[in-house]
């Protein structure tokens, strides 16, 4: 980074959005702890796991989002200092998440046995399981990719669309939105050969492969892109526009959803999704009423806690949940899943708010002071 770069000014309704991308998380783990109640139109759209799609296309728009308003960055990049400040935002509160997934129980087994009950020791991680979750390489490995939390195997994604970004971002500098459109078709061509040459089960032999970097680098481009349509649409849009990016984002939904195209060698469900968020994103950024809906106040601290929260969330649902059943002999259905959806949601926020303070918001001022400026040499 150049002394001339600044950071970009955070914007409200983005924080908005990534409190929806964890709220859908935390549905979706949180419905499944509850034995997947059947509830009308809530269940078919919490069942759908969209979180992981939602996130690579933000991590694509926010990533892009400075070079998107000022074009000039583009020659000011330093793969170098980009990689240092995303090693420093990201790691260490990462690494803690994993000590707490592997602490946590047994911490619980401690208490279990001090109240008189019976309590099994978990079995510890692996060598391997520890080697590739700290290198973010887990989701290379069958053996090792959800073996200490089921959740964080997209922190291995996260890493490789890293440190793809600077290609990415070099291609966009030479050819514009081509490169980028590029980008999508050669990760639909992935895409396809995974489904036509990896020997094994659709899961979870291909789906390692797909949800590799390159398999979701459709998603991440159609984030740089919507950076891009944001802010060259944003002054001229219009209501026909509205409706417009409205009925493609309900026919994106309706296409990646149906059972139609399931299975097919198209990855038609991740085009299908980088539409619809694309076109949310836009709308979010061009329409001031939506950008307002997303920049309430709740949302916006959710979403500042959005890294923090979904780090540590699979594992203390899931321990709310087992004291809800043996517990207090709340049985599996919608009420078990209503007080997860509360209680539940509150003890994940006081933890994820702990490790927010404690150690994501100091990486967060760490981060930053890689962008001060060197002092003038004389």
């Amino acid at each position: 980074m150049t002394s001339t770069e600044r950071p970009t000014q955070r914007i409200q309704s983005v924080d908005g959005l990534r409190a929806v991308a964890f709220l859908a998380v935390f549905a979706f783990h949180t419905w499944e702890f509850a034995g997947r109640p059947e509830i009308p139109v809530l269940s078919s759209v919490v069942s759908q796991n969209i979180r992981p799609d939602f996130f690579v296309v933000l991590t694509g728009f926010v990533l892009f989002l400075p070079f998107a308003r000022r074009p000039e960055r583009m020659d000011e990049f330093r793969t170098r200092a980009y990689v240092w400040r995303r090693m420093r935002r990201i790691v260490i509160p990462y690494y803690v998440a994993l000590a707490y997934a592997v602490l946590l129980p047994q911490l619980l087994v401690v208490i279990m046995r001090l109240f008189g009950r019976e309590a099994s020791w978990q079995p510890m991680p692996s060598l391997g399981d520890w080697l590739s979750h700290l290198t973010f390489s887990h989701l290379f490995f069958a053996e090792h990719w959800s073996s200490m939390n089921g959740s964080l195997w997209t922190m291995s994604l996260e890493m490789q669309l890293y440190l793809l970004f600077p290609l990415l971002l070099i291609a966009a500098n030479r050819w514009g939105a081509r490169a980028l459109i590029i980008a999508i078709v050669v990760s639909v061509v992935f895409r396809i050969a995974v489904a036509l040459f990896v020997p094994g089960e659709a899961f979870p032999d291909q789906f390692l492969w797909s949800a590799s970097g390159l398999g979701r680098l459709m998603e991440f481009a159609a984030g740089m892109l919507a950076a891009i349509v944001a802010f060259k649409v944003v002054e001229r849009i219009r209501r026909p526009h509205i409706f417009l990016l409205l009925a493609v984002m309900v026919v994106s939904y309706l296409v990646a959803t149906a059972p139609l195209f399931r299975g097919t060698v198209l990855p038609i469900r991740e085009l299908g999704l980088s539409a619809l968020f694309g076109s949310l994103i836009v709308l979010v950024l061009s329409v001031p009423a939506i950008g307002r809906m997303f920049a309430w106040k709740p949302l916006v601290f959710i979403g500042y806690r959005s890294y923090s929260l979904f780090l540590i969330h699979q594992p203390t649902a899931w321990y709310v949940s087992e004291f809800l059943q043996k517990f207090l002999d709340v049985p599996e259905g919608p009420l078990l899943l209503l007080l997860l959806w509360t209680v539940g949601f509150g003890v994940v926020f006081a933890v994820g708010q702990l490790l927010f303070v404690a150690v994501e918001r100091p990486c967060i001022d760490w981060a930053k002071r890689a962008r001060k400026p060197a002092p003038a040499q004389a």
